[in-house]
């Protein structure tokens, strides 16, 4: 089946700018937290509590959904800092690659080890919010400022999850109401951002609710280097000011919790999203008069009950919605979509449900069920109006043996059939099986774990069909199957003397894939994907951390990978994959104290980040290169009136070195932040 041009772009346009499918979030089923002394506070019904990290942040970032795989976690002050998006948190993440088309509220993906963007699920509360026509999530629709803290795990993702096998996953997690509490703020920056805040709760350890609203404007007029399509020749290079961009995005939250019976708890979460934003273009081929408009409305109601007197079974339930829409004018013809005018409107319900079933003391079972509809209507001028479906449903099964105290042996399970469809509903056109078996052993401070696993994916609509403007698709598509593999260690040291806490994770990766759907350069400012008959992706990542003194906290991650094509009928001599750096680092410090809190100054922190990425070929043949890139971050906060006042400081990019993107979007270079917030 063949799409026309406008099509195309109107699905690409829902899926990477206005997101509209949504996963219903399967509460956490983890097993009790036997396998790790690191475990957050639990409300008596599995869901972690709010965690507040002040003063030492060496303690080990091991994200709580599932301890048996490579995983890291960040909260607490990373999250706050003006000016810091979603993309900018998962930078320096080992393991994870992050791409970006533009400034303030631009398009930004993430991928895990290797994967593309579409192979990596990014959930919100729960909730998936990559589209099952394109896959992408857009991180900049991601609102921080009322993120608690976001789990990202590596190659194999939790039961949690509903892509079990290729990139990982991605959780952003709200801040969960438990006491009440006010705030109000607002942050000034450069290139034009500016926006305010303010948010309430009220409540108790029995029930408790929240509500919080943000707006945010940003000019992005940031200057730019214009090559004029001649990038090695520097004497017609001109600088530019961006035209076009800015964004305006007005973002609401509710969320409520109340207790259910005597150890049951229900929770609801609503979240809406508005924005209104330039479509600027290319570098060298700016626009003037396309625009942007989406919204997103986002809604999930979850609960956890115990089914036994005994405290032995555990069941939870999970329903959400989503309605995203979305209206792209262009009436220059700036964009060359065939249309001046395309709205876009995406519906998805989904149903979930699982049973934790503690069937000794030793053996755990975590059977569960989903079920999903989505629907996406295209209308474009000048083309006939069209409907797209697509209906899925998983059935998996996680089982846990705590064989001794020192090991545990996990298993994971899934077969999914989805069906897609341009016309009408189909319900099962490919079924899917996933899955891994893994083994933990811990050794005094050490703890040792190993997975492998399979799993298959089928393209994607936007994958076949092509996305809009720098983005065509491939018909002849084939689905790619593939096995991972992952060893590990990861160990903690209390401190002693000066060194106050220590922690160290390390782990070496492989995936064997099979017609690996991957993405080259096609032409000047495109690109395309295509079949990798077989590809390896290997490599190793590096999380450390030690507090110095009770004041100073270093921290180094580091991911080397080695992507190649194995194909045999591979003509070209370059065998390295398109668009994977090889090495990324980012090492970190920051100092802290309370020394002042007589003169009033609760808390001063001072943080330093440097972000490496290597360079990267653009085509499989290795001709163009993206040049390696680094960025600098330095970060201040200061909290005084009892906690009650805070203002924080970010220089982004400081030494102004600035950085690129794949196919020709200018990214910002130095730029300045300050914000500052009132809580009582």
């Amino acid at each position: 089946m063949k799409l026309d041009r406008t099509v195309s772009a109107a699905l690409a346009l829902l899926a990477v700018a206005c997101p509209s499918s949504v996963r219903a979030q399967q509460p956490s089923v983890s097993p009790p937290p036997t396998t790790s002394a690191t475990a957050p506070p639990d409300d008596g019904a599995g869901r972690a509590l709010e965690v507040v990290v002040r003063g030492n942040r060496v303690r080990p970032r091991v994200p709580p959904k599932d301890r048996g795989v490579a995983g890291s976690m960040v909260q607490g002050d990373r999250l706050k800092a003006p000016g810091k998006q979603a993309a900018d948190v998962l930078r320096g993440e080992p393991g994870v690659a992050v791409a970006e088309t533009g400034g303030q509220g631009a398009l930004a993906t993430a991928s895990i080890r290797g994967a593309t963007s579409a192979q990596t699920p990014v959930y919100l509360a729960g909730v998936r919010i990559n589209d099952d026509v394109a896959g992408s999530a857009d991180l900049s629709l991601i609102p921080l400022w009322l993120i608690q803290r976001v789990e990202v795990y590596r190659g194999n993702a939790p039961i949690e999850a509903d892509d079990l096998g290729i990139g990982g996953a991605v959780f952003f997690e709200p801040v969960r109401p438990h006491k009440a509490a006010m705030g109000v703020g607002g942050v000034l920056g450069s290139f034009g951002t500016r926006g305010l805040w303010a948010w309430g709760a009220d409540g108790d350890e029995h029930r408790a609710a929240l509500v919080g609203v943000r707006i945010d404007r940003t000019k992005n007029d940031y200057p730019y280097v214009d090559d004029r399509g001649t990038r090695f020749d520097r004497s017609d290079d001109v600088e530019r000011v961006r035209t076009n961009a800015d964004v305006q995005t007005l973002d609401a939250w509710a969320v409520g919790t109340a207790s259910l019976g005597m150890d049951g708890r229900v929770d609801v979460l609503v979240n809406g999203v508005t924005r209104d934003q330039g479509v600027p273009g290319l570098a060298l081929i700016p626009t003037q008069a396309a625009r942007f408009t989406s919204r997103r409305l986002l809604a999930a109601v979850s609960a956890a009950s115990p089914c036994g007197a005994d405290g032995t079974c555990l069941l939870r339930m999970s329903s959400s919605a989503l309605v995203a829409g979305s209206t792209l004018d262009d009436p220059l013809q700036e964009l060359e979509l065939s249309a001046s005018r395309v709205q876009l409107t995406g519906r998805r319900v989904d149903q979930s449900a699982s049973v934790r079933l503690d069937v000794t003391d030793r053996v755990t079972l975590v059977p569960a069920l989903r079920a999903s509809v989505e629907r996406l209507l295209v209308d474009a001028d000048g083309a006939a109006a069209r409907r797209a479906s697509r209906a899925s449903s998983r059935a998996a099964i996680g089982a846990e043996w705590r064989a001794s105290d020192a090991w545990v042996l996990r298993a994971l399970g899934s077969g999914e059939c989805d069906g897609t469809s341009l016309s009408g509903m189909s319900w099962c056109s490919k079924a899917i099986p996933a899955g891994r078996v893994g083994a933990q052993l811990s050794v005094g401070a050490l703890t040792l774990i190993g997975n492998v696993g399979h799993y298959e994916r089928v393209p994607l609509l936007g994958e076949l069909y092509g996305l809009a403007g720098a983005v065509r698709g491939n018909a002849a598509l084939l689905p790619e199957k593939g096995t991972t593999a992952e060893l590990g260690a990861r160990s903690t040291w209390k401190g002693r003397g000066v060194v106050q806490g220590a922690h160290a994770d390390v782990f070496a990766y492989a995936r064997l894939a099979s017609d690996l759907i991957a993405w080259r350069r096609a032409t000047v400012g495109y690109v395309r994907p295509y079949n990798v008959a077989s590809a390896r992706l290997a490599g190793l990542e590096f999380l450390a951390g030690a507090g110095l003194g009770g004041f100073l906290d270093l921290e180094l991650a580091a991911t080397l990978l080695d992507p190649r094509d194995t194909s045999d009928s591979r003509t070209m001599s370059n065998d390295i994959l398109p668009f994977r750096s090889r090495l990324v680092l980012s090492p970190s410090a920051r100092w802290h104290t309370s020394a002042w809190s007589g003169a009033g100054i609760d808390r001063v922190a001072l943080e330093v980040r440097y972000t490496h990425q290597s360079s990267r070929y653009a085509d499989s043949a290795g001709l163009v290169v993206i040049p390696a890139q680094g960025a600098l971050d330095v970060e201040a906060s200061l909290s005084t009136l009892r906690d009650h006042l805070s203002l924080r400081l970010r220089a982004a990019d400081a030494l102004d070195q600035g950085r690129f993107d794949i196919i020709g979007y200018p990214l910002p270079r130095r730029a300045f932040y300050a914000a500052t917030e009132l809580r009582w």
